[in-house]
């Protein structure tokens, strides 16, 4: 570990002179590092900063974040977004204060240098949530950090760093050996000492000073080895994609190799680029970064597969048309999440809480809130058969159907009947939907439901009785007379209403096992008392749990995860009463 005593009095010097974190971010920074964070006391800090205030709000409310869920309030932000996350929000945000993107620099592009780090940080919370590693956080916060030292030399040793960066280039080496050669210690070593008068903990400490060098395993704790070896990973696939800058001169890996030499299919890597493109967008945003490409990885990967395809014509149209349909996926993908209700109905003694995640880039599930007669307001939940675009195009038809015939019809039953006459006629044999829709009476605390051969929701009781409401008619567009009959169920405070498609219960462990119904309500029964966003985001974790695959790791508060590929989609409501 770098102690005072063990560098250069230039360094220290250099150390005093760049100073500490801006007080705001450092007291955010200190308050996210203590396992008992107050978080009244988090919000009385942020609040202090307007500028501060507005960019979690933002960042909590993003796309990449919501899920279309808008929150008002700073506290519910910070609980979506977890502690470790706005730490590392806090951190970057204060480092960018220190060293912003549009100062001149002396030897290196600024703009390029943020690039480059925010696509690192990025790519590295990633990777560590592609293996499965649990501080995918940690990850994001060594990657913001790991060029911290070099941002510094360029600030207050322009002249030097010159020089380095001028040799590295010639001998077409790393940047810290030439650094070695000029300074007689590396960016990673100013960087430790920084990063040590900041207080941050000594994992972090250990993994910026240690990345850039050769070292063999188990030369550093555990976990700073495993931050170091991810952090290098990530380096090298921003290298290869030709992101930013960080000054190394050194052989560059071929962007083609990158899937095998890190061990990813072609779809993880699809995966991983989507991933950092989201998040680059929205950091640089809250940043004022202004950066060229909106999609930095995934165009990348885009002129990879169009080079390589360029071998043959046959490749090359190949490529083409694949390049072009994946195009046509991100925009659908973006059209259809436009389409989804950007708020919840608010009712007095009731909560509700709403999530859809596709399998694939565009969802062949739906949820929506139609505004019928009388004030009233339709909950509706809908699967179409089959997957990716085409389901999603009937989906988006239907919605605009419901959404039309809900202005004309009184109850659910009608609307149904009416929306399966026109699927009927509109629609090819094999084509069909599920759907459930339901009316609350908040008034006389009644429900009043129909449904379209969906999957029974499940209604639990206040005393732990389970309730699953089963359909009473087939699935929209398969019979063209088809009526649907109406329940309507009393609601007693407590009673929780949970909405689904078959992506929950037929989510399948590595064995076959489904997660079934008896899973769903193993989950909400001992989560009762909890909110039903919270009720929410227990359902998706148990179920990524089940099948296997890894969520996003907050450190804190719970938060929704992030978008990771299943079998099928997903999609819930949660309605509870609460008075």
């Amino acid at each position: 570990m770098t102690t005072l005593g063990s560098v250069k009095q230039y360094v220290v010097d250099l150390v005093e002179e760049i100073g500490t974190l801006p007080s705001i971010a450092a007291r955010v920074v200190a308050l996210t590092s203590e396992p008992d964070c107050d978080l009244r006391e988090l919000s009385k800090v942020i609040l202090s900063d307007s500028v501060l205030t507005t960019r979690f709000l933002a960042l909590a409310n993003s796309a990449a974040v919501s899920r279309g869920n808008e929150i008002r309030d700073l506290r519910g932000a910070l609980v979506r977004l977890g502690l470790r996350r706005v730490r590392n929000v806090a951190l970057c945000m204060g480092m960018h204060d220190l060293m912003p993107s549009n100062e001149e620099g002396g030897s290196i592009d600024r703009l390029a240098f943020w690039e480059h780090t925010l696509a690192t940080a990025s790519c590295a919370r990633e990777l560590a949530r592609l293996r499965g590693r649990p501080a995918s956080d940690d990850a994001y916060l060594v990657g913001i950090l790991h060029g911290i030292g070099l941002a510094a030399l360029d600030q207050k040793a322009k002249e030097k760093l010159a020089q380095a960066l001028q040799l590295a280039r010639c001998c077409h080496s790393k940047l810290c050996d030439a650094e070695l050669e000029v300074f007689d210690f590396h960016h990673g070593k100013l960087a430790a000492l920084m990063l040590e008068r900041w207080h941050l903990p000594a994992v972090f400490v250990e993994a910026i000073e240690f990345y850039p060098e050769s070292h063999q395993p188990g030369d550093r704790s555990a976990e700073a080895d495993s931050l170091i070896r991810v952090l290098r990973e990530a380096i090298t696939v921003v290298r290869a994609m030709g992101v930013g800058d960080n000054g190394d001169a050194d052989t560059v890996e071929a962007l083609g190799d990158l899937g095998e030499l890190l061990g990813l299919s072609e779809s993880a890597l699809e995966e991983l680029a989507d991933g950092v493109d989201g998040d680059v967008r929205d950091m640089s945003q809250l940043l004022e970064i202004e950066l060229d490409g909106q999609h930095l990885f995934t165009d990348a990967l885009a002129r990879s597969r169009g080079a390589m395809a360029r071998m043959g014509l046959e490749g090359f149209a190949a490529s083409l048309e694949h390049d072009r349909l994946e195009q046509e996926l991100v925009t659908a993908r973006s059209i259809q999440q436009r389409l989804l209700p950007r708020s919840v109905p608010r009712w007095p003694g009731y909560e509700i809480a709403a999530l859809n995640l596709p399998s694939r880039r565009v969802s062949g599930d739906y949820y929506d809130f139609l505004t019928l007669p009388a004030d009233r307001t339709g909950l509706v939940i809908a699967d179409v058969s089959d997957k990716g675009m085409p389901a999603s195009l009937l989906a988006s038809n239907l919605q605009a159907t419901l959404r039309a015939l809900a202005t004309a019809h009184e109850g659910p039953g009608a609307i149904l009947q009416a929306a399966n006459a026109a699927l009927f006629e509109s629609t090819d044999p094999e084509r069909f939907a599920t759907l459930f829709m339901a009316v609350l009476d908040p008034g006389q605390n009644t429900l009043r439901y129909a449904s379209a051969g969906h999957d029974p929701p499940l209604l639990l009781h206040k005393e732990g009785e389970a309730e699953w409401l089963p359909p009473a008619g087939t699935s929209l567009g398969m019979v063209p007379t088809m009526e649907y009959p109406e329940r309507v169920v009393s609601l007693a405070c407590g009673d929780i209403l949970v909405m689904y498609t078959d992506g929950i219960t037929e989510a399948s462990d590595p064995a076959g096992q489904e997660f079934s119904r008896r899973g769903l309500e193993a989950v909400v029964l001992p989560n009762s008392t909890a909110t039903a966003e919270q009720i929410l985001t227990a359902i998706v974790a148990a179920v990524r749990q089940h099948t296997g695959v890894a969520g996003d790791e907050s450190g804190g508060s719970p938060s929704l995860p992030d978008d990771t590929a299943t079998s099928d989609d997903l999609t819930l409501i949660v309605l509870r009463r609460t008075a």
